[in-house]
């Protein structure tokens, strides 16, 4: 009996001494992580709406005229997770749709870039989950560059499924997601068009 309560203390101060050492790395890497992600983020904001000079979050300002999700549905616009608006000398350059539609490892975290007369001007895969070698090819510039061009009104889909954006071979879904990101930031851009926003 004394050997279990012995055994049982020592387990609980080598646990101890773990969560403790992790919660020391975790307060040291938090702020450099998350100004690791910050630099990431501009850069991309920077990379697909070439030219402008300032961002401004407009995320509420947008999805305010999104329509509510329908009873037991899920939103129309739920891959979109922000919403910047680039500004050149003060003049709206193009907007920047944060996005995270699920690929076939977990949520592909994107940047859509649409100039203002709706066209995707730039893609940029920020983090994924995806299949090394094969969905993991999202991030390829080649990929990427398929979206450039795209206008809003027309639906965006990998060619297997009719439409116009050749998906990677062997990474349907995982193409078929960043496809269904691009297609909610073309949609929600025009909607915010229609409806005044810009």
């Amino acid at each position: 009996m004394r050997d279990v309560w012995k055994l049982g203390f020592i387990l609980f101060a080598i646990c101890a001494v773990a969560a403790g050492a992790l919660a020391f790395v975790n307060d040291i890497t938090e702020e450099r992580i998350a100004a690791q992600a910050a630099m990431k983020l501009e850069q991309a904001l920077a990379s697909v709406v070439p030219g402008a000079d300032e961002f401004k979050d407009e995320t509420d300002r947008v999805l305010a005229v999104a329509p509510p999700a329908s009873r037991g549905g899920r939103p129309e616009f739920s891959a979109i997770t922000k919403v910047y608006v680039g500004y050149k000398n003060g003049d709206m350059a193009g907007a920047a749709f944060a996005c995270s539609p699920s690929g076939y490892g977990g949520p592909i975290d994107a940047v859509v870039g649409v100039s203002r007369d709706g066209v995707v001007t730039g893609l940029t895969v920020v983090k994924h989950s995806e299949t090394p070698g094969l969905g993991a090819n999202v991030t390829n510039r080649d990929f990427q560059m398929r979206f450039v061009g795209l206008r809003a009104g027309t639906p965006v889909k990998v060619t297997k499924d009719g439409g116009q954006v050749e998906a990677i071979t062997g990474a349907t879904i995982s193409s078929r997601a960043v496809a269904s990101g691009v297609d909610e930031a073309l949609r929600l851009f025009e909607l915010a068009s229609r409806e005044g926003v810009w």
